[in-house]
């Protein structure tokens, strides 16, 4: 049996496998299997690990699930897991993007932070950019009192941000989550919640684990390059993105802040909307974030019932002591990114 399981959404992420897989297959700690889930429109991706990695395959330390569509980052992760806890023995899931290299003692280093402390629901990794190195892309998850959820430290030097720390939340895009707190967060049989399908979801789930008690830890050992490329479908300003990221804001803080929170900062949250809108229309063009603030209000009341299922044990002192004001993060030109 085997006490962590890596899941790995992947859609048409083919060019970033190799990496991925020898990263994994070198580091320091090996008592893990991967779920590969993949959601592509081809079988590029799973003809490379039969070609490369068909012993794996063999001895299970790969297992493949293959969707017949494309059922987005939140629902290949949570069939992921659920495969993980078919193993009595599963004790930490490790998610982690198909676009990215971890460093030799990337799970090492997350699962003796999360051993340290058994109060940590998550475990965040410290994420740079692929390439541009020399950029943090995350260390953990940020949430501004106007609703906007941010990547902490995004963009800042790699060099900072060396203290191990409780943060807020983890981006999942390389963390590790226990088991028992998975399990006790999970909303009508879904860990992260499907409706969101891509973006968000990690900071929905980061929420809903503070509600319930769970604590989150930083583990800057446990470094991971990330190249933005393997799950997205159409680049940081993609109306994919943008639709996604500014419906599921909406739905995200709906969903998990209380309605006298909301009440007494309406205004923030009425700017926020404001300003979400007016960059999309006016600096990247895109009328995907008019669909997506229709849509997202249009579906608010199936939102609301999810939030009266949120388990909360602790206060909401205790969420908004972590809560910062922000409005955008300042990236750098050489990188070639855009506001999403």
């Amino acid at each position: 049996m085997v006490k962590t399981y890596i899941i790995t959404p992947n859609y048409n992420g083919v060019k970033f496998l190799k990496d991925y897989f020898e990263s994994l297959f070198n580091q320091t700690y090996q008592d893990f299997k991967i779920i590969f889930v993949d959601n592509s429109s081809n079988n590029e991706s799973i003809d490379l690990i039969n070609e490369f990695y068909n012993d794996k395959i063999k001895e299970e330390k790969i297992i493949i699930i293959k969707n017949p569509e494309n059922y987005g980052f939140a629902k290949a992760n949570n069939l992921g897991i659920k495969k993980a806890f078919e193993d009595k023995e599963c004790r930490y899931i490790v998610c982690l993007n198909n676009d990215t290299k971890a460093g030799p003692n990337f799970l090492e280093e997350l699962i003796r932070c999360a051993e340290d402390h058994h109060e940590a629901g998550s475990i965040q990794a410290k994420m740079i950019f692929g390439n541009f190195p020399e950029f943090i892309d995350s260390v953990g998850l940020e949430y501004s009192k106007n609703g906007i959820g941010f990547s902490r430290g995004s963009y800042e030097p790699s060099h900072k941000y060396n203290k191990e720390e409780e943060i807020l939340g983890c981006c999942a895009g390389a963390c590790l989550y226990r088991r028992e707190a998975l399990e006790d967060v999970k909303i009508d049989d879904e860990y992260f919640d499907e409706d969101f399908f891509a973006y968000y979801e990690d900071q929905d789930i980061s929420m809903r684990l503070r509600w319930a008690g769970w604590k989150a830890f930083y583990s800057p050992n446990a470094v991971v390059c990330h190249y933005k490329k393997g799950f997205e479908t159409g680049g940081d300003v993609s109306d994919f993105a943008i639709y996604h990221t500014s419906r599921n804001y909406t739905w995200s803080l709906f969903k998990n802040l209380p309605s006298d929170y909301i009440i007494k900062h309406l205004y923030l949250i009425i700017l926020g909307e404001v300003v979400q809108v007016g960059v999309h229309l006016f600096k990247n063009k895109k009328l995907s974030v008019i669909k997506a603030k229709i849509d997202a209000y249009k579906n608010l009341g199936k939102f609301l019932t999810k939030k009266k299922k949120i388990k909360k044990i602790v206060d909401f002192e205790q969420l908004e002591n972590w809560f910062i004001m922000r409005w955008r993060v300042k990236i750098p030109k050489e990188t070639g990114h855009h506001d999403i």
